[in-house]
């Protein structure tokens, strides 16, 4: 089987961890990558140069018609924009945001809820990252047996391993709205000591008393920020899946999460949950894993026992199932 993937967004931190650890992981498979010309592939995965601009007609057309001369029998797109191709498609949805959460761009809403819709009645296979996104999915019209659950793996680099700092609070990810960044600061001011901010700018935050920004950092930095962390803290309103938990929990760094469903799904009984939009319990629980030793110890235990079930096999495993009953 000669299969061809959209890896444009390869070098993003969530999708593109997506794409890298799809890749590294599919084994049997002809692969085929559509992307622009010096993107770092393994050496299995054949190139095809192909760009264009995301979220525009220019990328339905250049992808398109690469898949249809990429002599591939299947294409497999890893978001929500599924080109016009003659080839049969699998499409990935990581997550339903764009239609539940406000956002910045008022056409964004409109262009997610006329993609997504046609991607989930074109393609053959729908794969998505939780069970949550699978309810969602199922809620929004897509047919439930095109659904396949197919969960993130967590990169081996990220295991337990010397605590240099214990020092700080944590939070790793970007800055939009239905992340909840600004509870989590308000929350913060109210305990005090230390809080970084990674994977974003965060400029809006840099003048606050004990906020530390980061911005982006590699994964050699994160590692190690987790590590030092006292817990990691991702008050989000929605996730399709929360990444950064799972990755905390493998590295044995206590998880405080708020109750999104995906969240709560992914850490289990390795995280505090708690009420997104409420500032006063996120402050509470950050207080107590910050004051409870063997709280903070249990949840470490339990994330790291939690964090094993997430592998990139795994999910590559029954990505290629899925695309052979395709």
């Amino acid at each position: 089987m000669r299969v061809a993937i959209d890896c444009r967004k390869i070098g993003d931190y969530g999708i593109g961890t997506y794409i890298r650890g799809l890749l590294s992981a599919l084994r049997g498979i002809d692969l085929v990558a559509l992307g622009p010309k010096g993107i770092a592939l393994p050496p299995n995965v054949a190139h095809i140069e192909v760009d264009a601009p995301h979220y525009s007609i220019r990328e339905l057309l250049a992808v398109g018609r690469a898949a249809d001369r990429a002599d591939v029998d299947l294409f497999h797109a890893p978001h929500y924009v599924l080109p016009p191709t003659r080839v049969p498609s699998i499409v990935t949805i990581h997550d339903l945001i764009h239609l539940h959460q406000p956002l910045r761009n008022p056409v964004a809403k409109a262009y997610a809820q006329l993609m997504l819709g046609r991607a989930v009645r074109r393609a053959v296979r729908v794969l998505t990252v939780s069970e949550a996104v699978r309810r969602d999915l199922i809620a929004f019209g897509c047919e439930p047996g095109k659904i396949v659950v197919t969960p993130n793996g967590i990169d081996a680099r990220f295991t337990p391993g010397d605590a240099l700092d214990r020092g700080y609070f944590l939070y790793v990810g970007n800055d939009k709205p239905h992340k909840n960044v600004g509870r989590l600061v308000e929350a913060f001011a109210r305990i005090g000591g230390r809080l970084i901010l990674a994977g974003a700018p965060f400029e809006r935050f840099r003048e606050i008393r004990g906020v530390e920004t980061r911005g982006f950092v590699n994964d050699d930095e994160l590692v190690e920020l987790y590590r030092g962390a006292i817990a990691l803290v991702l008050p989000s309103l929605e996730e399709g899946f929360g990444l950064p938990a799972a990755e905390a929990m493998a590295c044995s760094t206590a998880v405080i999460t708020s109750t999104a469903p995906a969240l709560v799904e992914i850490t289990g009984d390795g995280a505090l949950h708690v009420d997104a939009k409420d500032i006063d319990a996120l402050a509470d629980a950050m207080r107590r894993v910050a004051t409870n030793d063997a709280l903070r110890a249990s949840l470490a235990a339990r994330g790291v026992a939690n964090a094993r079930t997430f592998t990139w096999d795994r999910c590559a495993s029954i990505t290629a199932n899925a695309y052979l009953s395709a």
